[in-house]
């Protein structure tokens, strides 16, 4: 069990040391290749809109041909060359078609690579958060590491980085455990939409669409939020950090949490918490203080959320539809709640400025909070 914790957590590891990179830091890069905020909400919007059919395409095609890691190893082989054109510097549509071409394939990895996960542990799903906080650790000291990088280094250097994340996270997946299981293929394809007629599912991929709907101006404007507010680029790298810090004791913490709440409980109490995380950032975006309380809010708003997301998941799609139900809750939260959130965002931005886009998100998060009283109301966890 050490040898597949050791791998597992590498994977996680280097995989959120790639986001640590991009997600806080690729804004400013377009930013400061000249793009206006409509743009840059569009080109940040083309990863989370491929999540919406894409991941579900290549997590079907991985149960149905029977091997998700042969599948895995293929797509992280192509993912760093491609993106790799990035480097040139080309105009606003080659930028768009190096981001369309890269997340066709990029979009992919990570549902593939939760499936395995969720495979390889087993019986001893309940240490998935254990294995899941290195990821954090390695977005804390890439974000940290690169609010001070980008202090004296251009941040127009970040498409190099970012190849070279793509290469190490590739060595990563090579050194993953191999399918445990083939699964015998069912003969009726109909069989595998069945579950979108069921309420509580289709209740379960709502909650995802909402609360990533939420994040939508987190995701893609906070760092440029940060710094048009007078803040550097260090400071933006630590804001980032202590949430991610904060959410790790919520993954050491899930295993015994889940011995006294249901998962309902969890989507109700991070929705409710996600309008006040942002409610704040919207009074309160001079104070870093108030930001700092904002961030730690994160450990709930995203990483109670996550881990309630995959047990859930994991509750309804089994067998031969676990890397579908794993491409599912991308493609519905990340997919289409990250970039209907995104381009929302920037339309606000555009029209009404930063404070206004967060505002909005603190209202979306109250939608959640309706839609689990509902739930809760109706049926049983």
């Amino acid at each position: 069990m050490t040898s597949l914790f050791g791998r597992l957590s590498n994977f996680y590891f280097w995989y959120f040391a790639f986001v640590g990179a991009f997600a806080p830091f690729f804004s400013l890069y377009l930013q400061r290749r000249g793009f206006a905020p409509i743009e840059i909400a569009v080109l940040l919007g083309i990863s989370p809109t491929l999540r919406i059919v894409v991941p579900f395409f290549w997590a079907w095609l991985a149960d149905h041909w029977g091997h998700k890691y042969k599948l895995l190893r293929i797509l992280a082989l192509v993912s760093p060359l491609l993106f790799a054109f990035m480097i040139t510097k080309g105009s606003f549509l080659s930028v768009a078609g190096v981001l369309i071409l890269w997340g066709l394939l990029w979009s992919g990895i990570l549902p593939i690579a939760e499936a395995l996960c969720v495979e390889a542990l087993g019986e001893e799903m309940s240490i998935y958060g254990k294995v899941r906080v290195w990821g954090s650790i390695g977005f804390i000291l890439m974000v940290v590491g690169g609010g001070y990088l980008f202090e004296w280094l251009d941040v127009l250097y970040l498409d190099w980085i970012i190849c070279t994340m793509l290469i190490i996270i590739l060595g990563a997946i090579l050194i993953l455990p191999k399918d445990t299981k083939t699964f015998v293929k069912a003969n009726h394809g109909s069989q595998s939409f069945q579950f979108l007629t069921d309420k509580r599912v289709i209740a379960l991929l709502s909650c995802f669409f909402i609360m990533q709907f939420a994040h939508g101006a987190y995701n893609a404007f906070f760092s440029i939020f940060l710094v048009e507010q007078g803040h550097n680029k260090s400071t933006v790298g630590w804001l980032w950090a202590i949430a991610v810090i904060a959410e790790i004791f919520i993954f050491l913490l899930m295993p015994r949490l889940f011995k006294k709440f249901s998962i309902n409980d969890f989507f109700l109490f991070c929705f409710l918490v996600a309008a006040v995380r942002f409610f704040l950032v919207y009074i309160g975006h001079d104070s870093l203080w108030i930001l700092i309380i904002a961030q730690i809010l994160h450990a709930i708003t995203f990483g109670m959320f996550h881990v309630a997301g995959i047990a859930a998941t994991n509750k309804f799609f089994t067998g031969e539809y676990r890397s579908r139900g794993q491409a599912l809750y991308s493609s519905v939260g990340f997919g289409a709640g990250g970039a209907s959130g995104t381009l929302v965002s920037g339309l606000v931005w555009e029209s009404f400025g930063g404070a206004v886009t967060f505002a909005v998100s603190a209202l979306t998060s109250l939608l959640g909070v309706v839609l689990m009283l509902w739930v809760r109301r109706h049926f049983k966890d």
